[in-house]
């Protein structure tokens, strides 16, 4: 099954094992010196283990006034040598190839890393940093040629397989290339072709320095979403430039800094890219590697059996889950984690812990912690009960069981899931429900029983005699004390968003604008109803991350869903709402249904009880404090590897 994307193909020379490409994705691991530290070599190896056939390394910068950040790692020195060999030897001692890409971000360099000013094709700033910016000299951008060439150099010492030019997301090489800021009048600006030409001049710079046989790829923008930005045909005029210069692969990725298109939420279909890699492909003879969304077996097949692509990079997904190719490969695709674009662990500096914190994800929390979490045999192993088969529950559970202990889940409801099978149903969030079934997988795998139906009591939890429970039992909507809250016309999202309460063709208003609120509106939306939304906050969804946020309002307002903001609702009417905005009264009326979203609060009926009859006791996830899944789900797996 999925027999395409274990057949080894050639990248010049090189031959990879298989179509699976981890592409370059800043790890959030480096330090302040630019060096990989400890836990970059263990992320990167365990990508390696896991079975990718290709890693590449996050960017590595060729020249200090081309930093993009504070902890960039460096390859503008023989000093870094010694640090990439680490680097390199632990990823092909876990079976993988490597290559370092190599990198200058130009007008988006950081002046807290540079301590100078930036400089670029032309002298226009980037629109996300209004910053002075030095337009490079011919003679300059020769001498940058050679960096890149040098960088390469130092990159085939310290044994990587091969470099990756960064052409992409707007920075210093996707800036020659692009019409939207390479205004030159030298030989390297003007047409189509001469955008190229640095590009084209560091791939000879290589080959020279390193021999025509080092494998050279270039990793483009298919398309930049940006003001006068390039377009499919202006990359596949340049791929083919690229090629004729001796690449020997070209990487299609998307957007810029300043578009904010490089990393997609759930909003947009898995594999979108694969139609900019296919029009690339068409033009070139080298092999052609595709980025984009790409979570799923069957979508990786499907671009590589189309002829879109001959090489898929799994992003985020490789984040999501590190032993991705294995687990196709042995057909255990139950066990996949599978990446829902969620976007709220994998940038790093997560609200989940304290310190510097790399890449991780809110549903995989062992990621990012490679070679320090690791799944023990229990000392002691214990019999516990588990109420509650949400995704808090279902964790602990499937750890506590690999662990040896004797796990028993007991779940209410007739199936798993709890807020996270209902955060699921709002369009475009459906990956979330295969975590649901991921965790189930690994708990009977593991010999984690799930009891559903059953209402967990005093006696019940008494009768097991158990040495450890873990309350697992969620939140319940919060409904404040407002007269008419209780009419017959107003109903909760969770009764919306699990069927309980079907509406259609109706007037509509929510109160709530924060995710749920927002998300369930939207739903509604889908049934023509025609909705308003009311909250006290000034925007809608405040707490969602910028991108996702960007495209959940743009849904909305597609949707035509108004929204009320600074509103304080005073009292609920037959039809509508009294309710206050900036010290006037007003009144929204016409409605044929009120939905409340107000939050959600702690539900942790069985705590005292619990701990009456059982000397170990945890509060997890909802129940312990109603908040953000990915905290919840992080603590829970911190717990479950301490009993």
């Amino acid at each position: 099954m999925f027999d395409k994307l274990f057949e080894p193909m050639k990248i010049g020379k090189l031959e990879i094992k298989n179509r699976l490409v981890v592409p370059p994705m800043h790890s959030g691991s480096a330090t302040k010196e630019h060096l990989f530290s400890e836990q970059s070599f263990n992320y990167f190896a365990a990508r390696a283990k896991g079975g990718f056939g290709l890693v590449i390394t996050e960017f590595l910068c060729v020249s200090k006034e081309g930093l993009a950040d504070e902890t960039q790692v460096g390859i503008y020195d023989d000093s870094f040598i010694p640090n990439l060999t680490e680097l390199t030897k632990r990823i092909h001692d876990n079976g993988a190839v490597c290559f370092a890409q190599i990198h200058h971000a130009g007008i988006q360099s950081d002046f807290k890393a540079t301590n100078q000013i930036s400089v670029g094709a032309s002298s226009i700033p980037a629109e996300n940093k209004l910053q002075p910016v030095h337009e490079l000299t011919t003679d300059e951008v020769w001498t940058l040629v050679g960096k890149f060439g040098d960088a390469a150099v130092r990159a085939k010492k310290a044994g990587f397989d091969g470099v990756e030019i960064h052409g992409a997301h707007g920075y210093l090489v996707a800036q020659f290339l692009s019409k939207s800021t390479n205004k030159r009048i030298d030989e390297f600006g003007g047409s189509t072709t001469a955008r190229a030409r640095f590009a084209c001049e560091i791939i000879k710079d290589i080959k020279n320095k390193c021999g025509e046989d080092y494998p050279v790829t270039v990793r483009i923008s298919g398309v930049e979403d940006i003001e006068n930005g390039n377009t499919i045909i202006d990359s596949a005029a340049q791929a083919i430039v690229l090629e004729k210069a001796g690449a020997d692969a070209i990487h299609v990725s998307i957007g810029t800094i300043v578009s904010g298109t490089i990393i997609l939420p759930n909003y947009v279909q898995p594999g979108f890219n694969s139609i900019n890699s296919e029009k690339i492909k068409a033009s070139i003879n080298i092999p052609v590697i595709c980025v984009g969304r790409i979570n799923d077996p069957a979508i990786a097949e499907s671009i590589i059996l189309s002829g879109a692509a001959d090489f898929v990079a799994i992003g985020r997904q490789s984040i999501c889950d590190s032993e991705f190719p294995n687990k196709i490969k042995e057909n255990r695709l139950d066990e996949i984690f599978y990446c829902s674009a969620c976007m709220q662990r994998c940038f790093g500096g997560s609200k989940c812990e304290e310190g510097e914190v790399g890449v991780s994800c809110m549903i995989n929390p062992f990621s990012g912690k490679e070679g320090n979490w690791k799944i023990k045999k229990a000392e002691k192993t214990k019999k516990v009960v588990v109420v509650g088969a949400g995704p808090t529950g279902l964790q602990a559970a499937w750890i506590l069981a690999k662990r040896g202990h004797d796990v028993t889940v007991i779940e209410k409801e007739k199936y798993a899931g709890g807020q996270l099978k209902l955060a699921s149903i709002p369009p475009m969030k459906q990956d979330l429900a295969r975590t649901i079934h991921t965790y189930e997988t690994l708990c009977n795998k593991y010999g984690a029983k799930i009891k559903y139906g059953i209402e967990a009591t005093k006696e019940f939890l008494e009768a097991y005699n158990v040495d450890t429970i873990i309350l697992a039992t969620g939140s319940t909507p919060i409904i404040p004390p407002i007269k008419g809250i209780d009419g017959d016309n107003v109903f909760k999202a969770n009764d919306i968003l699990k069927g309980d309460k079907i509406i259609g063709n109706q007037k509509v208003l929510v109160i709530g604008a924060g995710l749920v609120g927002c998300e369930t509106a939207e739903f509604l939306s889908l049934y023509n109803n025609d909705v308003t939304i009311v909250d006290m906050i000034k925007e809608m969804a405040p707490l969602l991350g910028k991108t996702p946020r960007k495209y959940l309002l743009s849904r909305l307002n597609d949707s035509n869903v108004k929204f009320y903001p600074e509103s304080k609702v005073l009292e609920f009417v037959s039809d509508g709402i009294k309710y206050e905005h900036k010290e006037e009264q007003g009144t929204l009326s016409g409605f044929d249904a009120i939905v409340l979203s107000i939050g959600s609060r702690s539900f942790n009926p069985l705590l005292q009880v619990s701990e009456e009859i059982c000397n170990e006791v945890y509060s997890i996830g909802d129940a312990k404090k109603a908040g953000d899944a990915k905290i919840g789900i992080y603590e829970t797996t911190k717990i479950a590897m301490k009993i």
